[in-house]
């Protein structure tokens, strides 16, 4: 006996189903398309795309290590070029600050736009040209003038010969700095425009920083002046800064040797060299017309700066409400 065949294969009620109903929403939209071309509608376009913000930009771009990172590793590229002009100082001294110059420009320019990054840095140049200066006179010329960028800058300068000429060399560069924002301001009171505005506070706040009294800042070579062991004391102010930058944590590792001979002044123990010693001490032995002298132009230029920062930055959000650059709370070095 053969064995009984199906009958034949039929399509599920339910594929038929759903055939149906996607045809009926088919014609339903078909419709509704029709009737709206016949009334002349126009679909918006699609909306354009979020311009990444200022963190998603820097994440982008691998984050500030990632700018510093890319920074140092040009500058070993450009080892065998240093090597080439090492006979031509010039050379090597216009190639180490203009390209390290161009590098934070970039950076800054990155985050708040080619003019005012470009502002910010020629900001911090006139800073360092004031260091520049003074070692000039006296007798101190310098050798080269370093950008990093979101970090700021420094001129090497050879160490003076005791406390006072080094307050001189380290104050120059935040009363140079605070003449270019004077300045600022009196291009913005001729033009109006907020822009410089914006430029004098930044070049305010970047001087008033510097002249905290910790080391490596500007501060840190002006307030030995009054006590040889006041930086051990002061730098600990470094500690919340590290928290937000850990560079400053290096910064201050370099300064270590310098706050610790100023600690150990005065406190011979045995097996200490009496030579170094002697010059530890008189390094530090200053007049009281120098303290007197110092401490009178490094508290008057703090309360200078702090009273502009204040007056610049509330006079900017009173008259130009969201006009001009965003001054940066992004201090440097």
């Amino acid at each position: 006996m053969e064995p009984a065949t199906s009958g034949p294969v039929t399509k599920p009620v339910e594929s038929a189903e759903n055939a149906v109903e996607t045809e009926i929403r088919r014609q339903i939209l078909a419709e509704r398309a029709a009737a709206l071309a016949a009334s002349g509608y126009q679909p918006p376009p699609p909306p354009e795309p979020a311009q990444p913000g200022l963190v998603e930009r820097w994440k982008s771009k691998g984050g500030i290590f990632g700018v510093i990172a890319s920074f140092l590793f040009l500058l070993f590229k450009l080892k065998s070029l240093l090597v080439a002009f090492k006979f031509f100082g010039i050379f090597k001294t216009l190639l180490i600050t203009g390209g390290s110059m161009f590098v934070s420009m970039w950076a800054y320019a990155s985050a708040y736009g080619w003019g005012f990054g470009a502002a910010m840095v020629l900001t911090i140049f006139i800073h360092e040209c004031g260091h520049a200066f003074a070692g000039h006179l006296r007798g101190k010329p310098w050798g080269i003038m370093m950008f990093i960028p979101f970090m700021g800058a420094f001129v090497t300068v050879r160490g003076g010969k005791d406390a006072a000429e080094d307050a001189f060399i380290g104050i120059a560069g935040p009363v140079v700095g605070t003449a270019a924002g004077v300045a600022c301001l009196g291009l913005y009171a001729a033009t109006k425009n907020p822009f410089w505005l914006a430029v004098a506070s930044w070049g305010f706040i970047i001087n008033l920083f510097n002249l905290a009294p910790v080391a490596p800042l500007d501060g840190g070579w002006i307030v030995p002046l009054f006590s040889p062991r006041i930086l051990a004391i002061t730098s600990v102010l470094l500690l919340p800064l590290g928290l937000l930058n850990p560079l400053i944590f290096l910064l201050a590792l370099a300064s270590l040797p310098r706050i610790l001979s100023g600690w150990k002044v005065g406190k011979r123990k045995p097996g200490t060299d009496p030579v170094a010693a002697q010059a530890a001490e008189a390094y530090f032995r200053v007049s009281p017309r120098d303290q007197w002298r110092y401490g009178f132009a490094y508290f008057g230029l703090i309360v200078f700066l702090a009273v502009a920062v204040y007056f610049t930055h509330d006079y900017s959000i009173r008259r130009h409400p969201g006009g001009g650059p965003v001054v940066p709370i992004q201090l440097s070095l």
